[in-house]
C-alpha cells in the first residue's frame, strides 16, 4: 500500500522550493460564501421585474431576449438556493490554501482583515498576476489578531 503524504505536502509538492519547510500556522473551516436571507418582498419585486422584462421583450418582438431573461432567472434561482460548502483554510509559512487552491505569498500583493463583529469577520487578499482579483475568506471563530500576524 502506498504511503500518503499530508495534504499540505501533497498540494505544495516537491516542485516547490522549500516544501519541507511549509509548516502549518493556522487552520480553520469557512463557508465558501455568506448566504443572505431574502424576504417575500424581495422575491415579489424580482418576479415582477422579470415579468416586465419578458413582457417588454415579447412586445418588441424579441423572443430571444425573452428566452434569455427566463434562462437567466432560472440560473439565478438554481445558483442562489444552494447552501454554501465548508472549505478548509490553511495558513502556512509559504502560502495560503483555500480549499484545494494554493496562493503563495509572492502572489499576494496585499491583505487586510475586516473585523466588525458580528457581521464582518474576513481575511481579504489582493492577488497579483495577470488576472489578479480579490479573495475574501470568512474567519468564523478565528482570532483576527492571530491571522494578521
Amino acid at each position: 500500500m502506498a504511503e500518503t503524504k499530508p495534504e499540505i505536502e501533497r498540494n505544495v509538492g516537491e516542485s516547490h522550493p522549500g516544501a519541507e519547510h511549509n509548516r502549518l500556522l493556522l487552520e480553520w473551516q469557512a463557508p465558501e460564501f455568506i448566504r443572505h436571507a431574502k424576504g417575500k418582498n424581495w422575491y415579489l419585486v424580482s418576479g415582477i421585474v422579470m415579468l416586465m422584462l419578458v413582457a417588454y421583450a415579447l412586445f418588441t418582438g424579441s423572443a430571444t431576449m425573452a428566452i434569455v431573461f427566463i434562462v437567466l432567472t432560472g440560473v439565478y434561482i438554481l445558483t442562489h438556493n444552494q447552501e454554501p460548502k465548508m472549505i478548509s483554510v490553511k495558513v502556512t509559512e509559504l502560502g495560503i490554501y483555500v480549499g484545494t487552491k494554493y496562493q503563495p505569498y509572492n502572489m499576494i500583493n496585499a491583505f487586510w482583515v475586516g473585523y466588525n463583529p458580528p457581521f464582518v469577520r474576513t481575511l481579504n487578499l489582493k492577488l497579483a498576476g495577470k488576472h489578479g482579483g480579490r479573495l475574501t475568506i470568512q474567519l468564523n471563530d478565528q482570532n483576527p489578531v492571530e491571522v494578521r500576524k
